[in-house]
Order: structure tokens, then C-alpha cells, then sequence
């Protein structure tokens, strides 16, 4: 949603929700991207800021994912089982339980 025109344009709250979810989406500046958009830096800033003590007031809050750099890749819904003497049994998602429980016992009989 570019803004063209010279004259003062007056944005719905609707509105101004939507450059805000595009602002927060396209991984630029304020002024970057109000600058694309036709409109002042101060705007967004000031929409942004809003939004986010509005979440705030309503319980809401802004959660981040953050990837843990540190944990061992194990492959998507892989478990890792630990036994005594250092052995380890890795289980891959969707296995039999009944057998996971029986190469268990094998290997804590080792």
C-alpha cells in the first residue's frame, strides 16, 4: 500500500495495522521503508510504538525465535537415549514403542 498523493493522507487504524505488518515483515529501516511507502518515518515509528503498548496493555507479547546455536542437530524428531557405560540409542519420530522398550532393555543388559 504505496501512498502517491502530495496531499495529507488519512490512514484507517485497519490501515496503518497493515504497514505495520509489512514494515515488520520486510526487514528494513523505518525510514527505508517509509521512504518506499511514500510516507514519514515518524509515522511508522510512531505506529509501531503503538502497536507494541497496545499488545502489552492486552497481554500480548512479542516473542522472537531464537535458534539455539549451542544444542547438537539431531534431525527432526529425533530422540537420543542415554545408558550406563556410555551407550546410546537414537530413535527416529513415528517408531513402535513396544519395540523401542524392548531394544532399551537389551541395551541397558549390556
Amino acid at each position: 500500500m504505496k501512498i502517491k498523493s502530495c496531499s495529507r493522507q488519512y490512514l484507517t487504524d485497519a490501515e496503518k495495522a497493515d504497514l505495520v505488518a509489512a514494515y515488520e515483515r520486510s526487514g528494513l529501516s523505518q525510514r527505508d521503508f517509509a521512504s518506499r511507502q511514500g510516507i514519514a518515518a515518524s509515522n511508522i515509528q510512531r505506529w509501531v510504538h503503538k502497536n507494541q503498548r497496545a499488545d502489552q496493555a492486552d497481554g500480548h507479547a512479542a516473542l522472537v525465535e531464537v535458534p539455539n546455536l549451542l544444542a547438537r542437530d539431531t534431525g527432526s524428531g529425533t530422540y537420543r537415549l542415554h545408558f550406563s557405560k556410555g551407550l546410546m540409542l537414537e530413535v527416529a519420530s513415528g517408531f513402535d514403542p513396544d519395540e523401542v522398550r524392548v531394544l532399551a532393555q537389551v541395551v541397558q543388559s549390556l
